[in-house]
C-alpha cells in the first residue's frame, strides 16, 4: 500500500481537509457524553430546569455542527477515492499498452482485467475510507479512554485492561486474513479465464453440446471461490463478535464497580451515565476499525497484484527511429534468427533469408512451423531470442512502435472486429478518411458488394467479434482495414482461409493490381493461393525447407513437393 501512497499526492488537499473534518467531528462526539454527566449531576439530580435546557440546546449545536464536518469529510473522500481510480486505472491502461505479447502472456488478458476492475475498486474503497475512519476510529477509541480517565481514574482502568486483548484479537485476524484474500483473488483469475473462454467459444460450446461440460466447469471454480469465501467469512465473522465480548465484560465490570461507587457516595450518576457511552463510543469504533481491518487486509492482497504489473518492466523498449531506408532495395531480412517462447523447444531456428522490395513472397508450412512466429518477430510483437530482423537494412528494435506499424500491417489469423459499424472497422486507427478510399479498399478486398448490400450500407451495424458476419466476410473487412493503410509491407496471417477460390483469385489479383509496389507476404495453407508469388518459403519444425519459385521448389523441396502433391498441385501450373 505504502507503494500507492504517491498517486494521491494531487489530492493531498482532500486527504488533509477530509480527516481533520473527522477529527473534529470525534472531538464533538467525545464531548457529549461529558455535557450529558453534567447535565444529570447538575441538571436532572439537582432538578435545575435551566441547566438542562441549556446544556441541551449546546448538545443540538454541536450535533448539528458535528454533521457538517461529516458532510465535508465524505464529499473530499468520495472525490479523492474516485480521483484515484480514475487515475489508477488510467496508469494501469497506459502501462499495459506498452507490454509485449509475452508480458500479456505472463500475467494473461483475465488476471489483467481483474486488476485494473476488481483490484482498483479494492483500493478506490480503501482510500475512502483511509479519510473516512482512519482518523477516527483510533481517535475515538483512545479519546474515550482519555476522557473516562478524567472523569474517575479508577473506573477507567477497566477499560484500559480490555485494549490489549483487543488488539490481540485484531492482530490475529490480519494474520490469517491476509494470506486467504491473496488466495481468493488468484482463484477469481481463473475462474474469470474460464468465463472468457467460455463465452468467446459459445458457438462451439453448443456445437458440441458440451454445455454440461462447461457448467461442471464453471462450478467447480464457483465452488473454489464458495469455498475461499467461506474460510474468510468464518474468520471474518469472529471479530467483531470477540472484540464485542471483551468489551461488554469490561461494561459489566464497570456497571458493578459504579453501582457500588454510587451507593458509596463516591461518584454521582452521571459519571456511570457517560461511561457507558465511552464504552459504547468504543465499541462502536472497534467495529467500524474491525471493518477498515477487513477492508485494507483486502486492499493490501489488491495493491500487491496492482504493483505487480506497474513494476513490471516492458521485456521489449521502444525503439526511437523513424524508418531509415538504409537498404531501399532489401525490405526484409532474417539475419539468422532464433527465437521460442519461454522455456520450450525453438518455434524459429537459424532463419535466414532476404525478401526484395516489390516482392510478393508466399509462406507454407505445417501446424507449429513457425509461419506466425515469423510474421510476429516482423511486427515486434516479440523480440528474437538471437539474431535480428532488418527493416530495410534498419534492426526494427531500433524503430518506433508507431513508425514500424505505418510501415508493416499485417491482418492476422483471428479476425478480430469491434462493436460498431463497418466504417469504424475499416477506418479503425484513422481519421479523416473519405468514403472514396474506404470503398476503394472494400473493392480490393473483395467486401464492397456485400457492404452495399446492407440498408446501411458504411454505416450498417458490426456486432462485438463480428458475431453478424460470416467468415469470409469478416476476413474481407479485416483485408480492407489493412489495405486502406496503404502499407510497404503487406502481411496476409492465413486470412483468406475462409474465401472460396473464386473471391481469393479475385482478391490476389486486384492486390497485383493496385499494391504492386508494396512488398507482400502470404501466409497460407493452400498452394494454389501462394502459386501467382514471385517466391514462396517452405517452413518446416521452424527452419526453412525451402524458398524459391513453385517450379524449382518442386523439384528440389521434398517437403513443398508433398503439400503440392497432397492438394493434386502440378508442376507446370496456370497462374490465376
Amino acid at each position: 500500500m505504502r507503494k500507492l501512497v504517491k498517486y494521491l499526492k494531487p489530492y493531498w488537499i482532500q486527504c488533509t481537509l477530509g480527516p481533520f473534518c473527522k477529527w473534529m467531528e470525534a472531538v464533538l462526539e467525545l464531548i457529549l457524553p461529558t455535557i450529558m454527566a453534567y447535565m444529570i449531576n447538575d441538571g436532572v439530580v439537582r432538578h435545575d430546569l435551566q441547566v438542562v435546557i441549556r446544556l441541551g440546546l449546546l448538545m443540538i449545536v454541536m450535533v448539528i455542527v458535528g454533521f457538517g464536518f461529516s458532510m465535508v469529510c465524505q464529499y473530499n473522500a468520495a472525490l479523492a477515492s474516485q480521483g484515484f481510480g480514475t487515475d489508477m486505472r488510467n496508469r494501469l491502461y497506459a502501462h499495459i499498452q506498452t507490454f509485449s505479447y509475452q508480458d500479456i502472456d505472463h500475467f494473461t488478458t483475465s488476471s489483467l482485467v481483474n486488476r485494473l476492475s476488481s483490484d482498483v475498486n479494492q483500493l478506490q474503497l480503501a482510500v475512502a475510507m483511509l479519510i473516512r475512519l482512519v482518523v477516527r476510529a483510533p481517535f475515538i477509541i483512545i479519546g474515550a479512554i482519555v476522557m473516562a480517565m478524567i472523569l474517575d481514574f479508577q473506573l477507567s482502568l477497566i477499560l484500559v485492561a480490555a485494549v490489549p486483548f483487543i488488539s490481540l484479537i485484531l492482530y490475529l485476524f490480519i494474520r490469517f486474513s491476509t494470506p486467504l484474500y491473496r488466495q481468493y483473488q488468484k482463484r477469481l483469475d481463473q475462474f474469470a479465464r474460464v468465463l472468457q473462454d467460455n463465452f468467446a467459444g459459445i458457438r462451439v460450446v453448443r456445437a458440441f453440446v458440451s454445455q454440461r461440460r462447461e457448467r461442471q466447469r464453471a462450478e467447480a471454480h464457483i465452488d473454489g471461490l464458495q469455498m475461499q469465501m467461506m474460510k474468510i467469512a468464518r474468520l471474518s465473522s469472529l471479530l467483531n463478535p470477540l472484540t464485542a465480548l471483551v468489551l461488554n465484560m469490561a461494561v459489566v465490570l464497570l456497571l458493578y464497580q459504579g453501582v457500588w461507587q454510587i451507593g458509596e457516595g463516591m461518584i454521582a450518576p452521571g459519571v456511570i451515565v457517560a461511561f457507558i457511552n465511552y464504552a459504547a463510543s468504543i465499541l462502536t469504533a472497534l467495529v467500524a476499525l474491525s471493518n477498515l481491518i477487513v477492508i485494507f487486509t483486502r486492499a493490501a492482497a489488491s495493491a500487491q497484484r496492482v504493483n505487480e504489473v506497474l513494476e513490471h518492466v516492458p521485456s521489449m523498449r521502444d525503439g526511437e527511429d523513424r524508418v531509415l531506408h538504409l537498404c531501399p532495395q532489401e525490405a526484409i531480412r532474417f539475419d539468422h534468427v532464433c527465437f521460442s517462447y519461454g522455456e520450450g523447444e525453438d518455434a524459429l531456428s537459424d532463419l535466414d533469408l532476404t525478401i526484395r522490395t516489390g516482392e510478393c513472397i508466399g509462406i507454407i508450412g505445417g501446424t507449429g512451423a513457425g509461419k506466425t512466429t515469423m510474421i510476429h518477430l516482423l511486427s515486434r510483437f516479440y523480440d528474437t531470442g538471437k539474431g535480428r530482423v532488418l527493416l530495410y537494412g534498419q534492426d526494427v528494435r531500433t524503430i518506433a512502435h508507431q513508425k514500424l506499424c505505418a510501415e508493416v500491417v499485417s491482418v492476422p489469423q483471428i479476425n478480430e472486429l469491434f462493436y460498431g459499424t463497418i466504417r469504424e472497422n475499416v477506418c479503425f486507427g484513422k481519421k479523416h478518411v473519405s468514403d472514396a478510399d474506404i470503398w476503394q479498399a472494400l473493392q480490393d478486398a473483395q467486401a464492397a458488394d456485400f457492404v452495399k448490400e446492407m440498408k446501411k450500407g458504411l454505416d450498417a451495424r458490426v456486432e462485438r467479434g463480428g458475431a453478424n458476419l460470416s467468415g469470409g466476410q469478416r476476413q474481407r473487412l479485416c483485408i480492407a482495414r489493412a489495405l486502406l493503410r496503404k502499407p510497404s509491407i503487406l502481411i496476409l496471417d492465413d486470412s483468406c482461409s475462409a474465401l472460396d477460390f473464386k473471391t481469393d483469385a479475385a482478391l490476389r489479383h486486384a492486390l497485383r493490381k493496385h499494391y504492386g509496389d508494396s512488398t507482400r507476404l502470404i501466409v497460407s495453407q493452400r498452394v494454389s493461393t501462394l502459386l501467382s508469388c514471385d517466391r514462396i518459403l517452405v517452413l518446416q519444425d521452424g527452419r526453412m525447407a525451402g524458398f524459391d519459385t513453385h517450379e524449382r521448389l518442386y523439384e528440389t523441396c521434398a517437403v513443398y513437393r508433398n503439400l503440392c502433391q497432397t492438394q493434386k498441385i502440378e508442376k507446370e501450373v496456370i497462374h490465376a
